[in-house]
C-alpha cells in the first residue's frame, strides 16, 4: 500500500467523528451589540459635539488620529500667564509639550493671541533658532504653543489642528 492510502484510512474515521458530533442546528454565535457611540468616532465620540469649535475631547482625537500620542500632563502648570483661556496640558510623544488654550469663540481668540510676544515664537513651517522658540499654533478658538524640537512633530501637531475643529453636521 502506498503512503497517501495509508493516510486516507487513518484520518478519513477521524474527520468523519469530528463531522458527526458537530451540531449543525445550533444557532450561529452571535457577536454583541453596543449601542454606545466609540470614542473614536468623528469629532471624538457623541459627547463631544461637532460645533466648529474645539473642545478638549476633539483635540485629543484629533492629535491621537494623527498619531501624536497625546496624553493630559497634570503635574504641570502653563506657562504663559498672559493668555486667559482655559488651559489644557499635554504630552506629545516622550519630549514634547503642548499647551492649548481654549476660548469660547474665535474673537476671543484673536483679542487675546495680541497679549502674546510673538519675537520669542516661530509658526510650524519656519526654522527654530538657537533660542529654541515655541511653536505658536492658532486655528478656531485655540491657541497651541508646543515645546518641541522636531521640526517633523512641530509639523504634524500644526497640521492636525490647523485643520479645523469637527464640524456640524449640514443634515
Amino acid at each position: 500500500m502506498n503512503a497517501m492510502r495509508v493516510a486516507a484510512m487513518l484520518w478519513t474515521p477521524l474527520v468523519l467523528v469530528i463531522a458527526a458530533c458537530s451540531k449543525p442546528d445550533a444557532p450561529p454565535q452571535q457577536t454583541p451589540v453596543s449601542t454606545a457611540t466609540p470614542a473614536n468616532a468623528p469629532g471624538g465620540g457623541s459627547s463631544c459635539p461637532a460645533t466648529g469649535l474645539w473642545a478638549d475631547c476633539s483635540l485629543m482625537y484629533r492629535l491621537d488620529r494623527a498619531g501624536l500620542s497625546p496624553a493630559l500632563d497634570s503635574s504641570a502648570n502653563p506657562t504663559e500667564k498672559a493668555l486667559t483661556g482655559r488651559p489644557l496640558l499635554l504630552k506629545i510623544g516622550r519630549t514634547a509639550t503642548l499647551e492649548l488654550y481654549i476660548y469660547p469663540d474665535s474673537a476671543s481668540r484673536i483679542a487675546d493671541g495680541k497679549k502674546l510676544d510673538r519675537a520669542h515664537l516661530v509658526n510650524a513651517t519656519a526654522q527654530q533658532t538657537i533660542e529654541r522658540e515655541r511653536t505658536l499654533i492658532e486655528s478656531a478658538n485655540i491657541i497651541g504653543l508646543l515645546t518641541s524640537l522636531s521640526s517633523h512633530q512641530r509639523e504634524r501637531v500644526s497640521d492636525a489642528l490647523t485643520a479645523g475643529a469637527p464640524q456640524p453636521d449640514k443634515r
